[in-house]
């Protein structure tokens, strides 16, 4: 048998292995997060409405005067501009990671934590990557105050 063959074969049933790890495995899994933070916010007295705006989740909640943008950041950041403009006229803005609240997203922190869970989720650790909440308010809402670790979820199966 030549070497060349046994290097096409090998690279050939690698390929394949690939290939069919990534059918297998689902794509990430974020729970049920629109379902988890409408709850939420409904149990905080809010009124809220879920919309999907160019494909990112945003939720509005309202209560008395008290306006609240609530949208889903990706872990590397790559859609916080986009989120800026679509919630636009708020006074305040924070990001909610893991429980924690920041006056700017993680990234470093977010992607690592994505990298971690992909990597648990693909030796069926886990099936769940921790998201990244963006939280816009007008003045009255003092949204920092409200329990956003009741968010966080179990992580493994």
């Amino acid at each position: 048998m030549n070497f060349s063959n046994v290097f096409k074969g090998a690279l050939v049933a690698a390929l394949a292995l690939a290939i069919g790890w990534k059918i297998v495995l689902p794509p990430d899994y974020q729970g049920h997060l629109k379902e988890d933070l409408v709850e939420f916010l409904e149990r905080k007295h809010f009124n809220v409405a879920a919309t999907y705006e160019t494909g990112t989740l945003i939720i509005r909640a309202t209560a008395a005067s008290c306006e609240m943008h609530v949208a889903k950041l990706t872990p590397d950041g790559s859609n916080a501009n986009l989120i800026r403009h679509l919630t636009a006229g708020a006074q305040r803005s924070f990001v909610v990671f893991r429980g924690e609240m920041y006056t700017q997203q993680p990234v470093f922190w977010t992607v690592l934590d994505y990298l971690w869970s992909r990597f648990l989720r693909e030796l069926r650790l886990t099936r769940t990557v921790s998201p990244v909440i963006n939280v816009t308010e007008n003045s009255s809402c003092n949204a920092e105050r409200l329990p956003w670790r009741e968010l966080q979820g179990p992580t493994t199966n």
